[in-house]
């Protein structure tokens, strides 16, 4: 299947919103709870650098009385919590909620004077998802102190790092934000062209406009107007995620992204929206698409489609069949077959061959074909037979006789000749060079085993 760009921006944000999402989601919850040191009224102003120290507080590196290194307020050893945090990672880390919430629990114990030598800890852990956990929590309530030290510290230690230095800054822009967003901003912008690409630099952008839009939406969108390229992708998808379960933040930012002049952005704004909000809520994203005016609906119903059907596939596909014309059916079947089919090619041709059949479903029968040459080029030959329209029935044919004919040409040479293609169709199909027609796929697939009528 083919995504189009913003679809790929989409998915890779909502990979890294996974991980960050389930940290923000426990750092919240602490936060409402009063628990989180270094918030406002809470911390001395003196702490400001990781192995600082507030007066009458025991510096960083102090022994405790067990010679266990640095200790929490309640007495426990920093190397004794990370333990224990090693015990809760493994739990299903990052991706369980539940662990997540114990891990929080555990971090927030950390002092800010012990900050540095927990950051030196974690330096030397082979853990990935615990590093960057403990890397994302002590930097991000480092922020919430010093936002300039901190970013500097996660610019300088996670530097050609890849993942981890994002999420870093990620964590980072995200504290210094609910204070200063303004102050993100700037950094952004000053140090922009260090890191460039859809994956790199331009992630902080959805912490800085998450926490912006939390605080103000007329000033996120303000800035998001000087944004260029996919890093505004990134953005937009920051603001929503800070809105996702908050009706009230959801119909401000929804107000401010109608009111946008230019069209093309605005259809962005709400494919990007709909990229999150599908996966998270969707009986509230399909009545969003459903109030929209109706030369709309058709592209969101698309893309918020497509979302819907990595984890409903049959409900996605009927969401976006809802409305097709006779103009468009046709890319729609498409469209479906060719996502499904790379999930789970049984369940899509047994849907593919539960709708009124015709000439409307070529296009949907080709990119079954496409979907599942390489793994069951017999199936797929099966299929291109099925398809009306002449010329594409012999290039479908001609794309699985070729994945299979690497296989076992007997067997391919044998289906050729049995696919009710003339014998000038098949001696061109068999004349053809190896790889003439096919393409690697980038999603492998299970064998199918599916009838056709």
């Amino acid at each position: 299947m083919q995504f189009k760009p913003i679809t790929i921006i989409g998915l890779g944000g909502l990979w890294i919103a996974t991980l960050a999402g389930a940290f923000y989601l426990g750092k919240d919850q602490l936060k409402n709870e009063g628990k989180l040191s270094g918030q406002p009224g809470t911390s001395n102003p003196e702490a400001l650098t990781p192995g600082g120290a507030s007066k009458g507080s025991k510096k960083a590196g102090t022994k405790d009385a067990s010679g266990g290194g640095a200790t929490n307020a309640e007495g426990i050893p920093l190397k004794q919590l990370l333990a224990q945090l090693k015990g809760s990672m493994r739990l299903g880390g990052m991706q369980n909620p539940n662990a997540m919430m114990k891990a929080m629990a555990l971090l927030d114990k950390i002092r800010p004077e012990d900050f540095q030598e927990a950051l030196n800890e974690a330096e030397n852990m082979t853990d990935q998802q615990m590093k960057m956990l403990v890397h994302m929590t002590v930097l991000g309530k480092w922020a919430e102190q010093d936002g300039p030290a901190a970013m500097k510290y996660a610019e300088e230690h996670s530097k050609d790092k890849g993942m981890m230095n994002q999420m870093a800054k990620m964590s980072v822009a995200a504290a210094w934000a609910e204070k200063d967003p303004e102050a993100v901003w700037k950094w952004y912008n000053d140090q922009k062209a260090e890191d460039s690409g859809p994956m790199g630099g331009q992630m902080v952008l959805m912490s800085l406009f998450s926490s912006m839009a939390a605080k103000d939406p007329e000033m996120a969108f303000k800035r998001l107007a000087e944004i260029e390229g996919p890093g505004k992708q990134m953005a937009l998808m920051g603001m929503f995620q800070s809105a996702m379960f908050d009706d009230a933040k959801r119909a401000v930012i929804l107000k401010q992204v109608d009111a946008m002049a230019d069209k093309s952005e605005r259809d962005q704004a709400k494919m990007a929206m709909m990229s999150q909000w599908m996966m998270m809520a969707p009986d509230d994203a399909i009545a969003y698409v459903k109030t929209q005016p109706a030369g709309e609906q058709d592209m969101l119903r698309t893309q918020a489609g497509q979302m819907y059907m990595m984890t409903n596939p049959k409900k996605g596909a009927d969401f976006i069949l809802e409305g097709a014309t006779d103009e468009n059916k046709a890319q729609k079947y498409s469209t479906i077959i060719g996502s499904w089919a790379h999930q789970d090619p049984n369940a899509a041709g047994t849907w593919l061959n539960e709708q009124p059949q015709g000439p409307h479903l070529d296009e949907a029968r080709n990119s079954f074909v496409f979907a599942t040459s390489q793994t069951d080029p017999g199936s797929a030959m099966v299929w291109a037979t099925t398809i009306t329209e002449p010329t594409k029935r012999e290039a479908a044919t001609s794309f699985a006789y070729q994945a299979w004919k690497k296989k076992d040409q007997a067997s391919a040479d044998e289906a050729l000749g049995k696919s009710g293609l003339t014998a000038e169709q098949v001696q061109r199909i068999q004349s053809q060079p190896t790889d003439a027609g096919t393409r690697s796929l980038t999603v492998p697939v299970p064998t199918v085993e599916v009838q056709t009528n």
